[in-house]
């Protein structure tokens, strides 16, 4: 593929992706179902991972994480960063190896970056004392649960960015 249009892929998946955010800033951070604020971060790693594979979709990754490193408090330095590389890493050899792209494929890569990042925060938590491990996976599993209906809006969104910037030779 040429240099421009890997350029221009990755600047519409950027825009996207502020979109997103934008999105989690200013709807989804005032939302609160069963006291769980959605959080769209991981479901955005994974929906870029089930597409991009295992050469791209950890640099991406990489990249958001600082991002929200730097965006977002509470979490320790690098947590993002070396959640959601590990987590894309994962999530698209788990979409190359064993699902064709799609809405099941986003699905369950989604799945397996919320579960690296809550695995991560337990880490977290075990380490400062603060919260059980059963209690910290409790609530992951319910943030998954309240952001999974805006899977079907990342999905669409990134599907068509993957569609519309993916030339093949």
């Amino acid at each position: 593929m040429p240099r421009s249009y890997l350029i221009f892929k990755w600047v519409v998946y950027s825009l996207c992706t502020l979109l997103l955010a934008l999105v989690q800033m200013f709807v989804l951070n005032y939302v609160s179902v069963a006291g769980v604020i959605p959080f769209l971060p991981p479901m955005v790693v994974g929906v870029v991972a089930s597409y991009e594979g295992s050469r791209a979709s950890p640099v991406y990754a990489l990249v958001f994480g600082l991002l929200c490193d730097l965006a977002l408090a509470g979490a320790p330095a690098g947590f993002y960063t070396l959640a959601f590389t590990l987590s894309a890493l994962a999530a698209s050899l788990l979409a190359e190896n064993l699902f064709s792209p799609g809405i099941l494929c986003s699905f369950m890569s989604a799945a397996v970056c919320y579960l690296v990042t809550a695995l991560g925060r337990c880490a977290v938590f075990l380490t400062r004392g603060t919260a059980s491990p059963a209690a910290v996976l409790l609530e992951a599993g319910k943030e998954y649960l309240v952001t999974l209906p805006c899977l079907v809006l990342v999905f669409l969104l990134l599907r068509q960015v993957h569609r519309r910037t993916t030339v093949d030779y």
